[in-house]
Formats: structure tokens, C-alpha cells, sequence
């Protein structure tokens, strides 16, 4: 990989509509936004929508980021966890629930919103039955729907990360 480059792709300037997007937004660019820099009109509207998922979605950042590192687990991607871990620790997430993620149906530290939210990451991740019952009884039509749009958007961002080999950013571990 050339040493200017954060996937497998080369290397490539940011587009200033990003920069400025992500300035307004407090944020920084990360290697993800670098690698798609490639492609700046599809850049835009994702941020648009990871912005959404982030600030103004009805579902706490709580659950939207517990169902995003359950995702992350089931996708292999060490690149969300890295980035994620910490902000579901910010969100409110203990150390013992993200220490019991990958083993969530034997831990007895997961509220019924939590168990349901790491059920439908598994439904939409991995193809488990969804179960409808306990998403009804926690989340309305609306948090249902911001639910699946978070899960499917990270799926969707593990799977680019991983097609263009986007490397962690400097500061996070895997």
C-alpha cells in the first residue's frame, strides 16, 4: 500500500464541499472519508445520512450504538469497533455490556430495549429471525425504522471498508 494512502486505493485530496461539511459538523476527516474521496458525489450524501444517524435520529445513542458495534462483531470490522467502542462508552454502554456483545443472550447485564436491538443487528447482519413481539413492546414504527437504517447503513459501511482495505485511523486500535 503507497504510504499516502489510507486503502488499498492511492491517495486523493478531500473534496472541499467534505472538508467544509465536516468542518460545520466539528468533525476531522477520517481514513474512511479519505477513501471515498474517490467518489465525491457519493461522499456527500453519505455523510449527509451518517450525520443524521449521529444527531438526529429519535432512537438513543445508546441503543443506535449498540446495535452499530453488534454489527461491526458480526461484519469483522475492526475499523467501526475501533471507532464505535468508544462512543457507545460515551453513549452510556459500561464495560460489562461491551464486554458481553458477542455473547449478549447469556449476559444478564442487557435490558429488554438492548436485548431487542442486538437481536434485529443479528436479523439484519447475520439472517436471524426477527422478532417482531419484542421490537414492537420497546420501539415505535418510528424507531423501528431508524433502527434498521442505522444497522443497514454499517453493514453497508463494513462492507466498503473491507472491499477498499481502509486502514484504521492513527490514535484507534483494532
Amino acid at each position: 500500500m503507497d504510504r499516502s494512502s489510507v486503502s488499498r486505493l492511492p491517495g486523493t485530496a478531500l473534496p472541499a464541499s467534505a472538508s467544509r461539511r465536516l468542518a460545520a459538523a466539528g468533525r476531522d476527516p477520517l481514513n474512511l472519508h479519505r477513501a471515498l474521496a474517490h467518489a465525491p458525489a457519493l461522499l456527500a450524501p453519505m455523510l449527509d445520512l451518517i450525520h443524521a444517524l449521529r444527531f438526529d435520529a429519535g432512537v438513543s445513542r445508546e441503543l443506535r450504538e449498540l446495535m452499530i458495534c453488534r454489527i461491526a462483531q458480526l461484519e469483522g470490522s475492526a475499523y467501526e469497533l475501533a471507532h464505535h467502542l468508544p462512543m457507545a462508552a460515551e453513549a452510556g454502554l459500561d464495560a460489562e455490556h461491551l464486554a458481553a456483545l458477542g455473547r449478549w443472550r447469556e449476559a444478564d447485564c442487557f435490558s429488554a430495549p438492548q436485548r431487542a436491538v442486538l437481536a434485529y443487528a443479528e436479523h439484519l447482519g447475520a439472517g436471524a429471525a426477527r422478532d417482531d413481539a419484542a421490537l414492537d413492546a420497546c420501539f415505535s414504527p418510528a424507531e423501528q425504522t431508524e433502527l434498521t437504517v442505522t444497522g443497514a447503513t454499517y453493514i453497508a459501511l463494513a462492507r466498503v471498508l473491507r472491499a477498499l482495505d481502509v486502514q484504521i485511523d492513527e490514535g484507534l486500535s483494532d
